[in-house]
């Protein structure tokens, strides 16, 4: 049984709009997972500080390692679900191999350094929190950025 019956893309108009509409879906949830950080955290990285360690003026409490193990849990699980996805749509494509490289290390690290940075922020201190805010931004950044580049390389049709 084939499944595919060429691997170039041009010649596949049905598994090309399936990867185009899985793209723009994985912008759609890149929005959305900002949104709940945002929603769920705050907007700066002061906002992030306050709402891990709490804030006496203010009366919240700090959270607890269990709910944030918990939060870092399920983001990891669906960011590297994004990652995985998108880096092997866009090892196929024919951009140079330095800037795949460059993608490929910068999100990986991103991905990477956000649950890193922000478990060990009770040992390390809001140092860390700053460093999974701008991790979990980036990362988020980098993957809407290689998705609209395969959304047009997809419809100009230089896969």
């Amino acid at each position: 049984m084939k499944f595919i019956a060429s691997k170039k893309l041009s010649d596949n108009t049905l598994l090309r709009s399936i990867i185009l509409w899985m793209l723009v879906a994985f912008m759609f949830a890149a929005g959305l997972s900002v949104t709940a950080k945002v929603i769920e955290y705050g907007m700066t990285p002061a906002q992030w500080i306050n709402t891990v360690f709490g804030n006496a003026e203010e009366f919240t409490d700090p959270l607890s390692m269990n709910d944030l193990l918990l939060s870092v849990h399920t983001d990891l699980f669906g960011l590297m679900l994004m990652f995985i996805l998108v880096a092997s749509v866009y090892a196929r494509t024919s951009r140079r191999m330095g800037v795949k490289m460059a993608f490929f290390t910068l999100s990986l690290v991103s991905l990477l350094f956000y649950p890193a940075a922000l478990l060990s922020s009770f040992l390390i201190g809001a140092t860390a929190v700053s460093v999974a805010f701008g991790s979990f931004f980036l990362f988020h950044l980098l993957i809407v950025v290689s998705s609209i580049d395969l959304i047009l390389l997809l419809i100009r049709r230089k896969f």
